[in-house]
């Protein structure tokens, strides 16, 4: 018998940790196996296993099958079996056994995933904008600013009035967009560069951002972290108003997002810069966005 109690505690702990996993449910099997159907277990990307799908036979398998679950978004379907057939129904991923016990398992493999988290640093138009339309689109938004008024932005957001982002705060790797435009924009791009991030944004146009990003830079790791910034953000779409730059932003983000091999998996970890130099850095645009438009890109706002 299923402890469905036990799973549902188990998987409502992993999403208030922000962790990503599967539930795995045997839909049918052909003895001998241990596993009958309608038995069922959660898998964490790490491959920790709570409930009974299987002993070793089948646990390699739905274990790289979860992976792929996570990393893709779609669920899936697939046979564990010692059976040397190659033909498999269509939309059925077949395994291997990984050991000589017989017996045949269809396991149905569905991933639940947490939403992404996205920080603005800023609250300028484009950046109120952009909290809007990326809660709407599922990422989790906090927006952080000095002299903020929360009023401006909606209640799903979550608002931090200063710049200070405490170590842990986030359980996974955020995306960081600078929108400050003007209003403490050393302050806020100082926070992005020690925030561990795969994607980074700043809203500004390449001669002010390297600017910016010279002025920031005093020790070894926010050289590393400042190479990584994309000035100027967005797809290019012509964006013109804060709407429409929120816009080429998010685009690049969903497109980020969904195409990268990067892990967001981790929690991630608030770099120490304290160690100060005089090196200087000379950023590196997004050559994408410096290819398809040369000059300020769609959001190279002043």
């Amino acid at each position: 018998m299923v402890n469905v109690i036990g799973l549902e505690q188990k998987a409502k702990e992993l999403t208030e940790l922000g962790q990503h996993f599967t539930v795995a449910t045997v839909v049918r099997c052909q003895s001998p196996t241990s596993a009958k159907p309608g038995a069922k277990a959660i898998v964490t990307y790490d491959g920790e296993i709570f409930g009974w799908i299987g002993g070793g036979c089948a646990q390699p398998a739905v274990r790289k099958a979860v992976r792929e679950c996570i990393q893709s978004g779609q669920a899936q379907l697939i046979r564990v079996t010692p059976s040397p057939q190659t033909d498999v129904e269509d939309g059925i991923v077949k395994f291997n056994m990984a050991c000589h016990s017989g017996g045949t398992l269809d396991i149905f493999i569905e991933p639940v995933t947490v939403k992404p988290i996205l920080l603005i640093l800023g609250a300028s138009p484009v950046a109120q904008a952009l909290s809007k339309i990326a809660s709407l689109s599922g990422f989790e938004v906090t927006v952080a600013a000095k002299d903020i008024d929360s009023g401006l932005f909606d209640d799903k957001v979550n608002v931090l009035e200063s710049f200070h982002i405490p170590d842990m705060f986030f359980n996974r790797m955020p995306h960081v967009v600078v929108s400050t435009q003007g209003k403490h924009d050393n302050a806020g791009l100082k926070t992005a560069l020690d925030i561990a991030s795969p994607y980074t944004a700043l809203i500004a146009s390449s001669k002010k951002a390297k600017k910016l990003l010279e002025a920031v830079t005093t020790n070894e790791e926010t050289r590393a972290a400042a190479k990584n910034v994309k000035f100027p953000a967005g797809i290019n779409i012509g964006a013109n108003t804060p709407q429409e730059i929120a816009v080429a932003l998010l685009a690049e983000l969903i497109q980020f997002k969904n195409t990268s091999d990067a892990d967001m998996l981790g929690v991630p970890k608030i770099q120490d810069s304290s160690a100060q130099n005089a090196h200087m850095l000379e950023p590196q645009q997004n050559q994408q966005t410096k290819k398809s438009n040369p000059s300020a890109g769609c959001c190279g706002s002043t």
